[in-house]
Formats: C-alpha cells, sequence, structure tokens
C-alpha cells in the first residue's frame, strides 16, 4: 500500500503537523487524515515509497504472471457472495485484492477500488482493462447496476467463466490425442527415411541388385530430405506462416472457418460448439438485464467461428427491423433446426433464457459424445496410416533384399 506524506493543521489546536499515512490512493489518504481531524495543506506520496514501488513494479513486469480464468472466475464468485451479504462495494473490492492469489489480478482489484473511490461507476473501472475483463463481462455489470441486481450477475459470471473454460478444455482434449498421433508419425517416418533406407538402399547397390519401382521412389525422397532437410524445414516453416497470416485477415478467417464447418468429421462438432456458446451466453446475457440486440452483439464476439458471427450479424438487423429472434435466425441458414424449434418455443412461453440453458445443456451433452466418438474413430485410423507407411518402407527393404537372396542361390 502507498505512503503518502503530508503537512497538515490539527482542527482542535490549530497546530501544524507533519506525518505519513498508508492508503490506497490520495483520496483515501485525504479521507483517512480528515477522520482523524486534520486539515490536510500538502500531500504526495512518499518519494523513498514511490522509488520502492517503482522498483518492485519493474521487477514484477519481469516476473509477472497473467490471470489465468480460474482466478478470474474465483474472484468473480468471492464478488459476488460479498455483495449479496450487503457488504459495501469499496471494502468488498478491497476484500477480494487481499485474498487474490495472482499479483496482477491483485493489482488490478486495488486500481479498480480507487478508480471506484475516486466516482467512476463499477463497469466503467473494470473497463480499464480491457486484456482481463472482457467487453460481455463490462456491459453485463453495467446492466447489473441499472437493474441493482449485482450479486446475481456476478454469480452469472463467474458460473459462465467457468462453463467458457470447460468448453475450451474439451476442444483442446479433442485435438491434443491426434496432434501427438501425427507428430510421432512424422517422426517415425523422419527417422526411417533419413536413417533406415540409405543404409539399406546402400547395401542393396554394393550388391548390384535392381531396385524396384517403390524402392526407387522412397530412396529418391531419403536422398532429397537428406540433401535440402534445411529448405525443407524452411519452406513448412515459411508455409504455416503463410496461412497463419491468411487466416488473420478477415477474408481469410471467413474462408477457414466455413471450411472448418464443412468438414466431415470436424464441421458437426465446431457447430455444435459454437451453438452451445451462443446459447449460453445469449441466455446469460439476457438473463442479466441486457436488451435482445445488445445481447445479440456482445453474444457474437464469444462464437469463435465468422461464419457464424456474420450470420448473428444478420440477426441483430432483422430484430431491429421488428423480427422475432427465431425467424430472423432461420433466415440466416447458417443454424441447425433443433436450436430454431427451440428458440420460437421460448418466445411464445415468455422462457427464452430457460430455453437457451436447455439448448446449451443438450448441445454440451452432443459434442461430448461426438468428441468421444471421434478420438475413437481416429487413434485406429492414425494408427493404419503408420502401419502402412511402415509396411511400405519393410516391402521397399525386403523386396530387394529377397532378391539379393535368390541371386546368391
Amino acid at each position: 500500500m502507498p505512503l503518502y506524506a503530508y503537512v497538515g493543521q490539527n482542527a482542535a489546536t490549530g497546530k501544524k503537523t507533519k506525518g505519513a499515512v498508508e492508503a490506497d490512493s490520495m483520496r483515501d489518504a485525504r479521507l483517512k487524515l480528515r477522520n482523524q481531524k486534520i486539515y490536510v495543506l500538502d500531500i504526495k506520496q512518499d518519494d523513498g515509497a514511490a522509488a520502492a514501488q517503482k522498483g518492485a513494479t519493474f521487477l514484477s513486469q519481469l516476473t509477472r504472471r497473467p490471470p489465468k480464468q480460474e482466478d478470474l472466475a474465483l474472484a468473480t464468485k468471492q464478488f459476488a457472495i460479498l455483495t449479496r451479504a450487503a457488504v459495501d462495494i469499496s471494502e468488498a473490492l478491497k476484500s477480494i485484492s487481499e485474498q487474490v492469489d495472482n499479483a496482477e489480478l491483485r493489482s488490478i482489484y486495488v486500481r479498480i477500488r480507487e478508480l471506484v473511490t475516486e466516482g467512476k461507476s463499477l463497469s466503467d473501472a473494470h473497463r480499464e482493462f480491457p486484456t482481463v475483463f472482457s467487453l460481455l463481462y463490462v456491459n453485463m455489470l453495467s446492466a447489473a447496476e441499472r437493474s441493482g441486481a449485482l450479486p446475481l450477475v456476478l454469480r452469472r459470471l463467474s458460473d459462465f467463466i467457468l462453463y467458457s473454460m470447460e468448453i475450451r478444455r474439451k476442444v483442446v482434449g479433442a485435438i491434443t490425442y491426434p496432434a501427438i498421433m501425427v507428430v510421432v508419425c512424422i517422426g517415425v517416418m523422419i527417422f526411417l527415411f533419413v536413417n533406415v533406407l540409405p543404409k539399406m538402399t546402400k547395401a542393396f547397390s554394393s550388391l548390384k541388385v535392381t531396385l524396384p519401382w517403390y524402392t526407387v521412389m522412397l530412396n529418391s525422397i531419403s536422398a532429397w530430405m537428406q540433401q535440402y532437410w534445411l529448405i525443407s524445414i524452411l519452406c513448412i516453416i515459411g508455409m504455416i506462416l503463410g496461412i497463419a497470416a491468411w487466416i488473420r485477415t478477415p477474408k481469410g478467417r471467413y474462408k477457414f472457418d466455413l471450411w472448418m464447418l464443412t468438414l466431415p468429421v470436424v464441421g458437426p462438432v465446431t457447430q455444435k460448439v459454437a451453438v452451445s456458446r451462443f446459447s449460453k451466453t445469449l441466455s446469460t446475457v439476457l438473463s442479466s438485464g441486457v436488451r435482445i440486440v445488445e445481447a445479440l452483439t456482445l453474444t457474437r464476439n464469444v462464437i469463435g467461428n465468422a461464419v457464424l458471427e456474420a450470420a448473428i450479424d444478420e440477426t441483430v438487423k432483422r430484430v431491429q427491423d421488428g423480427e422475432k429472434l427465431a425467424a430472423a435466425v432461420e433466415k440466416t441458414g447458417r443454424f441447425p433446426t433443433m436450436l430454431i424449434h427451440m428458440l420460437r418455443t421460448g418466445e411464445k412461453t415468455g422462457k427464452l433464457e430457460e430455453m437457451l440453458t436447455n439448448i446449451a445443456e443438450a448441445y454440451d451433452e452432443e459434442v461430448d459424445h461426438q468428441i468421444s466418438a471421434t478420438t475413437k474413430l481416429i487413434t485406429p485410423i492414425l494408427t493404419m496410416f503408420i502401419a502402412g507407411m511402415v509396411a511400405l518402407i519393410v516391402a521397399a527393404i525386403m523386396g530387394p533384399l529377397m532378391q539379393a537372396m535368390s541371386s546368391l542361390k
């Protein structure tokens, strides 16, 4: 906590007094001194303390650990509990800053408390840190301040962060195992091409054995890899960087996301994950008191697919023109029929948020099932591919070997 040196006048005795006081901000320091019946004539942060704080800040920048979503979810949950218990906002923020484990998030909550104490709204104070608090988070806080339902909205935000983490964990888990298998497969192929095949073909050439076409072909590939391995690596890296740069462009991202949706196995999983995110996010935002158009705009930013984001933009325009949500979503042609039917039912019964939550739960179950089935399907396919490549190399070696043995007889 910063230290402030002051020169003041005692209100009771009228004598001048000097000293130092610890406070979160200069305003807090003035309030503390006022409570001690001291009229402040001059106040500034202590130079020695400020220098130490700068040194600590520089050191923390070198060793800083960015806040994780788990840290944010826990802090938001604690905030919800404290506000539900009718604890003052400033005191609740102080309590959170003292309990958060992550040093950077702790300092952020200290700064948020300072901004709130200085007169900013809670949502505007959070808006100062866009890398930690998303636009959706900030806007839900703003809606909560307007509706007076801050504890409820904070709890929903905490649950939503945990839900988003779980979805991300499922997707990463589904990708990790096949990626490891592909890397192992490539490693085995490179080892066989670079180490095993050249030695065997050299032995065959000394025996003057006629090599079959597939051995010649694999030997040519092996020779090329040994001679131009650096160029090969640079070409692969360049291709990966080029594709990544293209995907970062709006046109490239749209085409890539469209391709992802049309893939045989990956496409359905991608769509279901996106629909689940859409439903859960929209339900959370609407139930927090945000209006439908603003809620759709916020939801657009968490979908993670440019094609579906464009579809939501179309939906927003149609809803602004007076169309019902289900009809507007249906006209985009990008969302599944089940979602549209349940949206229509939710609009008729007046339970749209509840229906959206049910949709998210249903698609979460389908995603779990499909990821499990896909993983089981990919494993034998990759195994068969590796076995086929190894069999081809073994055949390329064994064919000439059999010829050599027959010629010796």
